[in-house]
């Protein structure tokens, strides 16, 4: 009996290993995958191998090949994306050679695995050959059967990507076309995303060279503003409760701690990521259009009014979720970006933006002219310890993960100090805009060694952020707890800059001591109530 079993067994050895084969695809492969996509996968391998072998010996080293290469860069840089396609393309050799130089071993041990299983697995190949005669109706059978097989792998293969076409057509705020990339087997959503991305990078560079010749449509009524350089700096993922200047215990926030100012502890993001949180709050939707027109924002508003404008980012060029900040930085007057393709391509030192600003108030190019500089921050984005120094961890926090978070603030509040200092220096008058983009909610929180902050969109604590106004006439630290929404910021940020237009209603103050009333914030799918969301209060352990 049990040689009987092992003969079974050594003569489907080959279908045995494929399916071995198959798992080991579903792991290297970097997309997320359903529960069911070992088994679409297998039967993709097995209707091309029942096809033509030699197409199906050439599919295998194809993918052996892609998927290997691919396999260290996504340990590094995640899913594929036209921001990793920029750093691709746009990379010279220099930094080719320094991305190779951080890998690590590890990394290759999958790639080194899935080569194997592959070599085995073509070693097999004489085992998949049926024994016996092959009669009409095995023949018939075998049709039957694959024919069925490939309307289910088709139906598996498409039926996410058509149904979330169809829930998400009519959502503005979604990217909601029919692609391959949203299928729930990832050795078809990987290869259909290596297209998108592609053709991802070459429209998001065409957009970028549109967005310099992009002409301002706001009507301005006037222009008064009050100082002669405006410094608007975006932070990223700092709750507000994480900052000594919001409650917190320790000192995360020694500078805004003492300075004068205007801190409004009621600020709401719009959204809780940046692509989504930025769309809501540097762009304005105009009454009479039927959609969001992104030629309406804080450059185009700022040019409009005659204010030379300059974009400094440590965030990505291009990405999926870069194109829409850097499309506003182009658009500038003069940008400057510290990365070539998405915001995980290099991780660049936010106060590498500190030297070029001191290099632009150096210039005289622009020096008769009102002055609007955007500071964007990677701030305290995941993971949390890469954003700082050794030097600079000097907080400690319930772990490792949250005591470089705490210092990530620390660090962002050091550069606004440094910024500020920098603005004295010029002997101009000067007003100063922090924000964050979103904030971030906790995960494990009963476990001491594994809590850690993340995305979500559950808590209120993911769009509560901090905004504070710096400027060089104030005489006096006022600190309010004004219900503000981000999606309002546009009408603030135009009063701040002294401009008046048609657009934009002159009866609401963003300034003002009477809050915004029914809030709501994007959770990704549609605008919800924000006091409707739960709490997520700092772990006490």
């Amino acid at each position: 009996m049990f040689k009987k079993f092992l003969s079974y067994l050594n003569s489907r050895i080959f279908w045995i290993w494929l399916l071995f084969f198959s798992f080991i695809t579903l792991i290297i492969s970097p997309e997320n995958s359903a529960y069911y996509g070992i088994f679409v996968i297998y039967i993709i391998y097995y209707l091309i191998f029942s096809f033509n072998q030699k197409i199906f010996w050439l599919f295998i080293t194809f993918v052996v090949i892609t998927l290997s290469l691919y396999q260290p860069i996504y340990s590094s840089y995640g899913n594929l994306n036209s921001g990793v396609v920029a750093a691709f393309f746009e990379t010279n050799p220099a930094e080719s050679f320094e991305f190779l130089g951080k890998l690590k071993i590890d990394q290759f041990i999958l790639p080194f695995l899935f080569s194997l299983s592959a070599y085995i697995l073509y070693r097999l190949r004489e085992q998949a050959t049926p024994q016996g005669e092959i009669t009409e109706k095995d023949i018939k059978y075998k049709k039957i059967l694959n024919i069925t097989l490939i309307i289910v792998t088709i139906f598996s293969i498409i039926w996410i990507p058509t149904k979330f076409h169809f829930e998400n057509s009519s959502k503005e705020q979604i990217d909601s076309h029919w692609t391959l990339a949203n299928s729930p087997v990832n050795l078809i959503s990987f290869y259909a995303n290596i297209i998108d991305s592609i053709t991802d990078y070459y429209n998001d560079k065409k957009d970028l060279e549109a967005a310099k010749d992009i002409l301002p449509p706001w009507h301005i009524i006037s222009t008064q503003p009050k100082y002669k350089n405006y410094i608007l700096i975006i932070g990223e993922s700092a709750r507000k409760d994480y900052m000594s200047s919001y409650g917190f215990k320790l000192p995360t926030t020694p500078f805004l701690d003492k300075t004068n100012g205007y801190i409004n502890a009621g600020y709401v993001s719009a959204a809780p990521a940046t692509y989504h949180s930025l769309l809501n709050t540097l762009h304005f939707k105009p009454k009479d259009k039927g959609k969001k027109d992104y030629s309406y924002n804080i450059i185009s508003l700022a040019k409009a009014a005659g204010i030379k404008t300059f974009w400094l980012s440590n965030q990505g060029t291009i990405g999926k979720y870069d194109t829409l900040a850097s499309r506003l930085g182009i658009g500038a007057d003069f940008h400057y970006f510290t990365k070539k393709g998405g915001f995980i391509t290099n991780n660049a030192d936010d106060f590498k933006l500190l030297e070029e600003l001191k290099i632009k108030f150096k210039e005289k190019a622009y020096e008769n002219d009102t002055r609007l500089f955007v500071i964007h921050l990677m701030g305290s984005h995941r993971n949390f310890c890469q954003r700082i120094t050794d030097k600079e961890k000097k907080l400690e926090f319930i772990n490792e993960s949250l005591s470089c978070y705490v210092n990530t603030i620390l660090k962002t509040d050091k550069l606004i100090e440094e910024i500020v200092n920098v603005l004295k220096e010029q002997n101009e008058p000067y007003s100063l805009i922090y924000f964050s983009d979103h904030g971030l909610s906790h995960v494990n929180k009963e476990n001491k060694k594994e809590v850690d902050l993340d995305f979500g969109e559950e808590h209120k604590q993911n769009f509560e952020v901090p905004f504070v106004k710096i400027s060089s006439d104030d005489t006096s630290r006022e600190v309010v707890n004004v219900k503000r929404s981000a999606f309002n910021f546009i009408y603030g940020f135009s009063q701040w800059l002294g401009i008046e237009t048609k657009e934009l209603d002159q009866e609401y103050n963003f300034f003002s001591n009477k809050n915004d009333e029914n809030i709501k914030v994007f959770n990704f799918k549609e605008n919800i109530p924000y006091n409707t969301l739960k709490n997520d209060d700092i772990p006490n352990l």
